[in-house]
C-alpha cells in the first residue's frame, strides 16, 4: 500500500531589513531590531534564518567575544505585545528577555573585517518575526552595509501523494 509523503516546501531566500553598519558594542543588551516580518499569509512553521556579520575594519576587535542573536516574537493584535517592547521598523533596541537564537563567537585572536556566519532553525515563528541583533566585541561592526546581511528562508511541510 502506497502512503503519502512529508517533505519540506522551501520559498526563496529573502533578506530581512535591519541596519548593521558600525552597529556599536555593548555590554548593556543595546543592539538593533529588524524590521517585523508578516507571517500571516505564508504561515511559515519553520524559518531557516542565515547571518553574515564582518568585524570592525579600522579596529581590532577583542578576541574570544561574540553576536548574540535574538527572536522577536509579535502576537499581531491590535495593540500589539512584542518581545523587549520591540517596534515594527529596523531601528535601535535595548534587549533584555527576548530570546537568544544563536551566539557566533570570533576567534581568541580576530583581525579586522574577519566575517562571521550564522545559521539558526526558527521553529513556530509565529504570525509576525523579526530578530534583534546585539555584540560584545569592543569596537562597532565594518561600517560598509553591504559587508553585512540577514537573510531567511520559510518553510512548511509539502504533501506529495503516493503514485
Amino acid at each position: 500500500m502506497a502512503t503519502n509523503e512529508i517533505t519540506d516546501r522551501f520559498d526563496a531566500s529573502t533578506a530581512l531589513t535591519i541596519t548593521l553598519a558600525s552597529l556599536a558594542s555593548s555590554l548593556s543588551g543595546a543592539g538593533r531590531q529588524s524590521t517585523i516580518v508578516d507571517n500571516t499569509a505564508n504561515k511559515y512553521l519553520d524559518v531557516l534564518l542565515y547571518v553574515k556579520i564582518t568585524q570592525s575594519g579600522t579596529v581590532t576587535p577583542t578576541g574570544n567575544k561574540a553576536v548574540y542573536v535574538y527572536l522577536i516574537r509579535d502576537d499581531n493584535h491590535a495593540t500589539n505585545h512584542r518581545s523587549d517592547g520591540a517596534g515594527a521598523a529596523d531601528a535601535a533596541l535595548t534587549v533584555q528577555n527576548a530570546e537568544l537564537i544563536d551566539t557566533i563567537v570570533n576567534k581568541s585572536s580576530p583581525a579586522t573585517s574577519e566575517i562571521l556566519y550564522g545559521e539558526v532553525l526558527i521553529h513556530r515563528p509565529g504570525p509576525k518575526w523579526g530578530i534583534a541583533i546585539v555584540h560584545d566585541t569592543g569596537t562597532g561592526l565594518h561600517a560598509t552595509e553591504a559587508n553585512h546581511w540577514v537573510r531567511f528562508v520559510g518553510l512548511n511541510p509539502d504533501v506529495q501523494a503516493a503514485a
